[in-house]
């Protein structure tokens, strides 16, 4: 096989102090307060450091059981809020935060997003999500709570309405003729008088067109997605989970085919796969790190994420009882291939990050992985979800990206000012309205 051209690409998901739920007890983390600022800033400032494409503020919603529990809730601030303060300590790294179609209306968060956009010189990006990060539970107002098909159904209509509010601007609206007191040219803006089963919008958008014509979008793909392939055509970066070469080769292949035969070029999407490395100078201190991780995962924490993944309240039954008889329990183990005989053994297996490739080893040897992965066209590259931070990242910066970069893997210095630059995508054409609609 021929070597592949181009470099691979990285971007960082931010959740907490990392991905392992004992993250937030280790020792190293003592001092971070996950509502101030300052944290994030570094994070983004030593991602950017390291010449990444994006980071991803990861929103996850928390559900009750694990907030009983008491583990950290993973991004305290509004995203929007917080993007806007990265936007201002940044210069060149992508700035992205999921939405949840399911709550907000799509002229909000078009309009927050275009703005975001103008501030960060076009690096923005966003991960439209059917679920509902509000909890209804705990939130005021806004829709009532939908059935998944109704939640998928609003999800893509906001997204079309979005992209329409976004071309109600065309590229050169904005005249600034002092002679003829203009500031913008009104016929290059324009209604689009959407009517649909969900919203009602009648435009245009109170902003001019975002820097990239559209602010990026995320698209989410696990191992275990049954989808025929409705929703993967469009998205520009494809987040996907599939720990094993075979599997992840598969579904890229099948995308690029997928997309070819709906008239999408392959140059229109990045597919990244998460990946979370816990490096060491050896293996064997690499193993101990993630001994020691493991460690400080409280096993009341593994059970609480279980309760809220299958709905089910399992936090009164023993730890070292056998699996309680309860409907759907021991169905859901045996379909996830987990070998367990007790709740305990259970919460072990689920705190091990098996939602994404975990690879323990030295910076050589991870390169060397990554390498493999990205000639045998398994990603486009890799979405980190670092089981540690700040530390993680740190390592990552100093330890891998310069091997990355030795080997002519990845970039020595930012070559283009938006995050479309960074990934290769080119910007949407914007369609023209006409004043009817």
């Amino acid at each position: 096989m021929s070597r592949r051209k181009g470099q691979l690409h990285l971007t960082l998901s931010v959740q907490g102090t990392g991905y392992h739920p004992g993250s937030w007890r280790h020792p190293d983390v003592s001092n971070v307060k996950l509502h101030e600022p300052a944290y994030y800033y570094s994070l983004a400032q030593t991602a950017e450091r390291g010449k990444f494409d994006m980071l991803l503020l990861d929103q996850t919603s928390i559900g009750e059981h694990l907030r009983a529990a008491g583990r950290e809730p993973g991004l305290l601030l509004e995203p929007f809020t917080l993007l806007g303060a990265l936007a201002s300590v940044t210069k060149h790294i992508g700035l992205g935060a999921p939405v949840s179609t399911s709550v907000i209306e799509p002229f909000a968060v078009a309009r927050q997003l275009a703005a975001l956009d103008h501030l960060s010189d076009g690096r923005t990006a966003w991960l439209a999500s059917a679920v509902d990060l509000y909890e209804p539970k705990r939130r005021l107002g806004g829709p009532p709570e939908l059935s998944l098909a109704q939640r998928n159904e609003r999800k893509q209509e906001f997204i079309e309405v979005a992209a329409r509010l976004w071309d109600s601007w065309e590229d050169d609206a904005v005249i600034i003729d002092r002679v003829e007191g203009r500031y913008i040219d009104s016929d290059k803006v324009h209604l689009i008088h959407h009517t649909g089963q969900h919203f009602k919008v009648r435009g245009p958008l109170s902003i001019p067109r975002p820097p990239q014509g559209h602010p990026v979008r995320i698209g989410i793909s696990t191992a275990w997605d049954n989808r025929n392939g409705n929703g993967l055509d469009t998205p520009e970066l494809v987040i996907s989970s599939r720990p094993l070469l075979e599997t992840a080769a598969d579904f890229y292949q099948k995308l690029q085919k997928r997309r070819a035969v709906n008239g999408y070029s392959a140059a229109g999407v990045k597919v990244l796969t998460t990946l979370s490395p816990i490096i060491g100078a050896t293996e064997a201190e690499a193993r101990h790190k993630a001994a020691e991780l493991q460690e400080l995962a409280d096993p009341k924490t593994g059970i609480a994420i279980i309760s809220d993944l299958l709905n089910l309240d399992l936090t009164g039954y023993s730890l070292d009882g056998p699996l309680p008889a309860i409907p759907g329990l021991l169905e859901a183990v045996k379909a996830s291939g987990i070998e367990a005989a007790t709740l305990r053994e259970l919460s072990s297996q689920i705190v091990k990050l098996t939602g994404a490739k975990v690879f323990v080893g030295t910076p050589e040897q991870l390169t060397d992985w990554m390498e493999d992965w990205y000639q045998a066209y398994g990603s486009d590259g890799f979405h980190l979800q670092l089981p540690l931070l700040p530390g993680g990242l740190d390592e990552f910066v100093t330890q891998v990206i310069p091997v990355l970069q030795r080997r002519g893997l990845f970039r020595t210095e930012y070559t283009g000012t938006t995050l479309r630059d960074h990934l290769g995508l080119e910007a949407p054409v914007g369609v023209r309205i006409s004043k009817e609609g």
